[in-house]
């Protein structure tokens, strides 16, 4: 990855194959040295690279899942406070994570990604005073808290802060034993609207996201500058525990109520809380987080879920959920009626349309049931599915129906390359795909 500050990586004794109760991988001196190569890369492209040495291997499929799933084996590891500044977009960003004290390289950790507010200023020049410190206001024990650093040509929001978020994410997962299931998204103001915006543009990471004292209508104004359109729809793929007071100067949760009724009609899985005597601030923590730490415990992310529903105006970014990839956008004769939810109302003789669109959009809507994918689309021409051999029987047809037309009934191949390529991007044990099923929408 460019730009870091580099941390080193000391490879200790301890494998995460023990932890996770597998058999340890057979040994293959070749395959482990490219293995090996593979892990010690930093970023994706260099995974890329290196994941061609293991295709190259001539290894077979199940040696090279084994050690995926098993994954890197992680050593002792600095902690306290680490800065990682980087560079997005062409914008320096000093982010930080704070690493617990009594980190265990032995055992998988949560993630928490914590946005801050107040994203609207600009950048310090030299010579400025130096930026606000990233400080954790949610006190938390027992998880690793990173805190990316949002200006307003940065914003949460904004294509430039998505990279940041990945970089500082994959970097993270790099260093340190991140348990994949457990990573979720919170913020405060701001970075509780935030939060939003990546439930329903960048769902892919995220076990659960906690938007508090933010206030979806920041994002629906044009003049805030979100990148591209937003879809409510998007909320069922990411669980949402909600918080706001009652008497915030800002965002007053009776003004967040009647667009989380709307929420709500798309079948989120949500929770609203409100803390009626709490304004623009945290005084709610000593009484929230039992609730908040209850709710993480509940949601940890499903690496395949059995339903996918993601919609899109765009193929070159936020076109993927987990095991879908929407690949070209238009009309087909065969699109059925999907319900958009983009209305509520402020008043009960008054409604309103929440997110402005001008562009069309493509929505699929996807059910798995063992090797069976029931999808139904609408202004979807072209969609990808992603195999996985950890919930689909590879040596079995995969039949595919869209539309109420089968499209696929047939064995698909384990691919190595496929495999790699997957990995390499996702730098996730639990989230392994072995096959690319392209599906033409009739």
């Amino acid at each position: 990855m460019r730009h870091l500050t580099v941390i080193a990586v000391v490879f200790g004794v301890i494998s995460v194959t023990s932890i996770r109760g597998q058999s340890p991988p057979a040994p293959s001196s070749a395959l482990d040295a490219v293995m090996q190569a593979f892990w010690n890369a930093s970023g994706q492209g260099s995974r890329e690279d290196a994941g061609r040495k293991i295709v190259a291997s001539a290894a077979s499929f199940d040696d090279v899942a084994q050690r995926l799933r098993a994954g890197r084996q992680y050593g002792p590891q600095k902690t306290g406070r680490i800065e990682l500044p980087l560079r997005a977009g062409g914008v320096a960003l000093d982010n930080a994570v704070e690493i617990p004290a009594n980190y265990d390289p032995a055992r998988e950790w949560p993630l928490r990604v914590s946005l801050h507010g107040g994203v609207g200023r600009q950048p310090p020049n030299p010579g400025d005073p130096p930026a606000r410190p990233l400080n954790n206001r949610i006190a938390s024990d027992g998880e690793i808290v990173l805190h990316p650093r949002a200006w307003f040509d940065s914003a949460w929001w904004t294509p430039r802060q998505i990279e940041n978020l990945a970089k500082l994410i994959d970097r993270v997962k790099h260093d340190y034993n991140v348990d994949e299931s457990r990573v979720y998204v919170t913020g405060i103001s701001d970075g509780g609207t935030g939060v939003y915006y990546l439930a329903m543009r960048d769902a892919t990471p995220w076990a659960a996201c906690i938007p508090l004292n933010g206030h979806p209508s920041v994002i629906a104004n044009p003049d805030t500058g979100a990148d591209g359109q937003l879809y409510a729809g998007n909320l069922v793929n990411c669980p949402l525990r909600i918080v706001n007071g009652g008497r915030d100067p800002l965002y007053p949760a009776a003004s967040v109520a009647p667009i989380i009724e709307m929420f709500k009609r798309t079948g989120a899985t949500l929770q609203f809380q409100v803390y009626p005597d709490a304004g623009h601030d945290v005084s709610w923590w000593p009484q929230e987080r039992a609730r908040f730490e209850a709710f993480l415990a509940a949601h940890h992310r499903v690496a395949h879920p059995e339903k996918i529903s993601w919609e899109t105006e765009r193929t070159d970014r936020y076109n993927r959920f987990r095991w879908l990839v929407i690949d070209r956008l238009g009309k087909r004769a065969s699109d059925v009626a999907l319900d958009d939810i983009n209305t509520f109302s402020p008043a009960p003789t008054m409604e309103r349309v929440l997110f402005d669109r001008d562009k069309p959009s493509g929505r699929v809507d996807a059910v798995r049931h063992g090797n069976d994918f029931d999808v139904r689309t609408r202004g979807v021409q072209t969609f990808t599915l992603l195999i996985s051999p950890d919930v689909v029987d590879v040596g079995r047809p995969i039949r595919v129906t869209v539309n109420g037309k089968p499209v696929h009934d047939a064995v698909v191949k384990k691919d190595v390359a496929t495999l790699v390529k997957w990995a390499a991007r996702d730098q996730d044990r639990t989230m392994l795909y072995g096959a690319e099923l392209h599906i033409n929408v009739p």
